[in-house]
């Protein structure tokens, strides 16, 4: 169970995750060794899966962001893991996620440019296994982004 502390304890960390221990218990109110225990455990529980840090896409020429609908022919077991194997080893897929509605997965995908893009969709997702169609959205601006999940719901 997350308690108070533990949720200020990952608000804090979603939005810097280099905050030393000290930083952090200060800014809940706690020693430095509750802080560190709680940390640990949030840790150790699955909770925190890790540390990382945010990349500006395109400031390292990823200028192309876009995502796409696929639905699949079948929907047998061997079909669905075909697919997830191979979008798995597709790099500018950065998530797929199974949906409901129309269609059966809606994947992130980034590339260079429209040049890039077309060689993504064309040579690494239409050849996956069980791919039936697929459509694509292209991001033309971006108005949020969080840093992490609420916790205060």
């Amino acid at each position: 169970m997350i308690d108070k502390a533990d949720s200020q304890i990952l608000d804090l960390l979603q939005a810097d995750g280099r905050l030393t221990n000290a930083e952090i218990a200060e800014k809940v109110g706690l020693s430095q060794s509750a802080c560190h225990r709680r940390v640990k455990q949030l840790e150790q529980a699955g909770v925190i899966e890790g540390y990382s840090a945010r990349i500006n896409r395109s400031a390292i020429g990823l200028n192309l962001h876009a995502y796409v609908f696929v639905k699949l022919d079948f929907h047998t077991e061997d079909n669905i893991t075909a697919f997830e194997n191979g979008v798995n080893l597709i790099e500018e897929v950065v998530s797929c996620s199974a949906i409901s509605g129309g269609g059966d997965y809606i994947l992130q995908v980034v590339a260079k440019d429209m040049n890039g893009f077309a060689e993504v969709a064309l040579k690494k997702l239409a050849r996956l296994p069980g791919v039936k169609d697929s459509s694509s959205n292209f991001v033309l601006s971006t108005m949020k982004q969080s840093a992490g999940w609420p916790m205060s719901i």
